[in-house]
């Protein structure tokens, strides 16, 4: 069965060339440790608990796990047994920002959050219902994809990610609400914007918003405790120039992750819009990477990221207002009932 797990944008192979520049953190000053298993194991555990940042809030006892994993490691161990040690022990976060990777030869990757069913949205699908339809990018895999259903005058709007710049989105938003102001009512589609740029989300939201509301505050870790954080940041979203504030269905589902997810918390802000579909991910904070000393990259949550109430939903995902989840074999048929949920709400049926 395919399955979902969060990804992060940009590849492995940026990553990798991004920290040739940007690795200098404790592990990478002074005399370098030795990359054996058992010192790869420990720089490993040590990262995370100094720079994790969602111990108290799973209420982890992260020096029991290092208790319970420790003994397992020996510098006799392959390759492929400390991956498959380190994975196990990466596993107790089930956090989606967690992920580990061995680079070539022999690659793996390792990602600890949950799996959720692939195949539960098809953007074709949609858009073989659209009379006009406009697309931005690569006709196979679009950037952004709007138009207007088929003998109504309703609006559709899909976003592929949000892992451009804020000013990007600024721009083809812009241009989209343009057109999409002459349409009655609007479904926008958030399934599947699996991450990306939290202040590009900001802007996106902007142009549905009818006030300047507060959405959501965040902070990051300063210290090796684990409730060594900064001070909060306030984000707020602020109406676009050109904003769309007629009745707005914004679809999520469980591949609506990270700044997808805060994307959600801001449009949650304004009264027009009711959401529609399945839970999104639960995995919403930065995640840095880190080299080991054996070569190996893991990725971790670093941020506390929570709504303007202070409630997190790290682990849980933001629920809908009307819960519709659609399996693999209802769209393989060609069928997606939450668009037709968000056509009931629409319409008033």
């Amino acid at each position: 069965m395919f399955t979902y797990k969060l990804k992060t944008t940009g590849s492995i192979a940026l990553s990798l060339a991004l920290l040739g520049f940007s690795s200098c953190n404790e592990t990478m000053l002074g005399e370098q440790p030795a990359a054996t298993p058992t010192s790869s194991f420990e720089v490993l555990w040590s990262e995370f608990d100094q720079n994790y940042s969602l111990f108290e809030l799973k209420n982890l006892d992260w020096q029991a796990v290092h208790e319970e994993f420790a003994p397992k490691v020996t510098d006799q161990l392959t390759d492929d047994q400390l991956f498959d040690v380190m994975s196990e022990m990466l596993a107790k976060l089930n956090d989606g920002h967690v992920w580990l990777v061995k680079p070539n030869p022999g690659f793996r990757r390792y990602d600890s959050g949950p799996e959720f069913p692939e195949g539960t949205f098809s953007l074709d699908l949609i858009r073989g219902e659209l009379s006009e339809e406009k697309v931005f990018g690569p006709d196979d895999e679009p950037m952004m994809v709007y138009g207007k259903f088929k003998n109504t005058n309703i609006g559709y709007l899909y976003l592929d990610n949000l892992g451009e710049a804020p000013g990007f989105y600024e721009e083809q938003m812009k241009t989209a609400i343009a057109y999409l102001k002459t349409t009655d009512e609007l479904i926008f589609d958030a399934r599947g914007i699996e991450g990306g740029d939290d202040r590009s989300a900001q802007v996106v939201a902007g142009f549905f918003a009818e006030n300047r509301e507060l959405y959501m505050k965040t902070r990051f870790k300063n210290g090796p405790g684990h409730s060594d954080f900064g001070d909060w940041i306030f984000w707020y979203v602020n109406p676009a120039k050109s904003t769309f504030l007629k009745p707005v269905v914004v679809l999520t589902d469980r591949g609506t992750g990270s700044a997808g997810e805060t994307f959600t918390l801001a449009m949650r802000k304004n009264e027009n819009v009711t959401f529609v579909g399945n839970f999104t991910y639960g995995a919403f904070s930065d995640n840095p990477k880190t080299e080991l000393p054996n070569g190996w990259i893991v990725a971790m949550s670093r941020g506390d990221f929570r709504d303007d109430a202070g409630i997190s939903y790290e682990g849980i995902g933001l629920e809908p207002d009307q819960l519709v989840i659609n399996t693999p074999e209802q769209v393989a048929n060609g069928m997606d009932r939450a668009i037709q949920a968000a056509f009931g709400v629409l319409l008033g049926n």
